[in-house]
């Protein structure tokens, strides 16, 4: 206990002093921890030691801070006129991003030998794993810039529930080949059938039990914020909302990412605005800013200190490959959907296809995902370099280069500054 109390507090020293020269640097602060958490692939003390990664800390301790700060900040009456496009990026988006990275990862690294132990399985384990995107630095960037309201709520909403239906996807892809990740026991499948009947089954279940219960807790939560003024029972009624609703949902075999989204997302547009007093919710906003800040700083520090880095230089090439792969997947995704969104709503200006497709960064989800898997999983070395591979060069690569493409393509400057007249112009 004191060895683990001793790693959590260097972990957050660590985290601090990235967080304060990637502040003097403006640098975003995930680009900052993932050179910290190659730094840390260097480091090999005991006293750093102490955790062992398992799905249970990462799943039911990270995951549902990382989930809920990013829900509850989505206001769903700023997404109405965009939700039929935004449903559909993230539901058959990810499908169609998830089958496509999986066989091109097959075909270009595991089939040719590069990587030969990329099979089947690893890949499609690895195309759901990668399929979470995580856009903040370019949701912060296109605040800075002006970039219309509209397409900086659609990058951020779509990114929101892509992640909980990726989760969802790598759970069911995970129980089909027989990997235990936290959520139950893997079931014994025989042919292609049964995996089909049973995926689909799955993710019936877990996509409709997760929204149930999330919108249950949620708006039970928000009931009781119209009881009470004091923000420190807010808060910690919304620290029970987020874990609660995640626990209550893996009991009965639902997606517990979903339902706290959900969750989430109904605290923060419902029981937000109606129960909370102003101090209140920036008091709420503050405590799950920084939960989010100390989950981001845990999950890339610890990853660091699971990489070998000699092993992880050596897969430079599948890296880049599967980085590649991952953008021609999601271009796939957004072409193949975001025409169809103007059968359910506005539809979405040509110019923003490429900000959807390069926008899409990896961040932190992913590297909890891969984290996740068992240590004798065969592969997991492999999916570990190149899961953190590609969201480092995601970082780097797409979100560097964002204001460039933003700037050629006429987007900066689109309203941001004034969100009323942009709202009715857009």
């Amino acid at each position: 206990m004191e060895h683990a109390a001793l790693e959590i507090l260097v972990l957050l020293l660590v985290g601090s002093l990235v967080g304060m020269v990637a502040r003097r640097l403006h640098t975003p602060y995930t680009l900052a921890l993932v050179l910290a958490g190659i730094a840390l692939g260097f480091v090999d003390l005991e006293q750093l030691q102490a955790f062992e990664l398992s799905a249970d800390l990462l799943f039911t301790f990270l995951l549902p801070a990382l989930l809920f700060e990013a829900a509850f900040h989505v206001d769903v009456r700023t997404i109405r006129r965009d939700l039929g496009g935004i449903l559909l990026l993230a539901g058959p988006g990810v499908g169609i991003a998830v089958t496509a990275t999986a066989f091109l990862a097959l075909a270009l690294v595991g089939m040719t030998g590069l990587r030969p132990e990329l099979g089947l399985p690893q890949a499609f384990l690895f195309a759901a794993i990668i399929a979470a995107t995580d856009p903040i630095s370019v949701v912060a960037l296109f605040k800075e810039l002006g970039v219309s309201r509209r397409l900086h709520l659609m990058v951020e909403g779509e990114s929101l529930l892509n992640d909980g239906v990726a989760v969802v996807a790598f759970l069911v892809v995970a129980a089909v080949v027989g990997v235990e990740v936290g959520h139950g026991h893997a079931p014994h499948l025989e042919g292609t059938t049964d995996a089909i009947v049973y995926g689909l089954r799955t993710f019936g279940w877990m996509v409709g039990g997760g929204v149930v219960i999330g919108l249950a807790i949620g708006g039970l939560g928000a009931v009781l914020w119209r009881q009470i003024d004091d923000h420190l029972v807010e808060i910690t009624l919304t620290t029970v909302v987020a874990y609660g609703s995640f626990l209550l949902a893996e009991q009965i075999g639902a997606s517990g990412v979903l339902s706290t989204v959900i969750a989430g997302v109904t605290t923060g547009s419902f029981g937000a605005r109606f129960g909370m007093s102003t101090r209140t919710r920036l008091a709420v906003e503050d405590f799950w800013e920084y939960m989010a800040f100390a989950a981001n700083t845990f999950v890339f520090l610890l990853l660091g200190l699971e990489l070998q880095i000699a092993h992880f230089a050596a897969d430079a090439l599948p890296i880049l490959i599967a980085f590649g792969i991952t953008v021609v997947a999601r271009a796939a995704a957004v072409g193949a959907t975001a025409p169809l969104a103007r059968l359910f709503g506005d539809a979405i200006p040509t110019s923003w296809g490429p900000v959807l497709i390069w926008g899409g960064l990896r961040g932190s989800l992913s590297m909890v995902l891969v984290l996740g898997l068992p240590a004798d999983f065969e592969g997991r070395t492999l999916l570990i370099h190149l899961v953190f591979g590609v969201v480092s060069a995601s970082l780097f690569m797409q979100g560097l280069t964002m204001k460039p493409l933003l700037s050629w393509l006429g987007l900066v400057g689109g309203g941001m500054r004034n969100p009323e007249v942009e709202l009715q112009r857009a």
